[in-house]
């Protein structure tokens, strides 16, 4: 959350501009068409109320802290594998990590729940085939192998 803070901080001390800057597009060079193309000028102007006032809401923003963790109901442990970099081996690891807890202790429940937003894999690390199933109250109900619900 700091980190995320001073990142932010940062971009504003960037962008914050003076009544006076005028920000232009790169000027390509004349191979890559006429120069008078590439003569946009854009002026910014910020008055100091505006932007005490920005800072307040992003300071009460900031206050307010990350949402509340709201219980799962039937589960009693939550396992989250995550990285900010594509291409690591999360869901490798997360597979690992199921198969490996289902191993150790056979008498708990375990499931695997995939969020990657460009495509599963899950399914290819663990054989299935298919689309889930739902049950009459529209629940969905998964697909399963190794003992281990998808």
């Amino acid at each position: 959350m700091i980190k995320l803070l001073d990142s932010y901080k940062r971009l504003l001390q960037i962008y914050t501009l003076s009544s006076n800057i005028i920000i232009g597009t790169p000027r390509l060079p004349s191979r890559f068409g006429p120069s008078h193309q590439n003569r946009h000028e854009i002026r910014f102007k910020t008055s100091g109320a505006g932007e005490r006032a920005l800072q307040e809401r992003q300071r009460q923003h900031m206050a307010r802290g990350l949402p509340k963790q709201k219980p799962i109901a039937g589960v009693k442990e939550v396992i989250v594998v995550a990285s900010g970099k594509g291409g690591v081996g999360k869901s490798t690891t997360a597979v690992n990590l199921a198969l490996g807890l289902m191993a150790n202790d056979q008498s708990k429940s375990v499931g695997l729940l995939d969020a990657d937003v460009y495509g599963p894999s899950i399914p290819k690390l663990m054989n299935l085939k298919g689309n889930p199933e739902l049950t009459d109250k529209n629940l969905m109900r998964p697909l399963v192998n190794f003992g281990i619900p998808w």
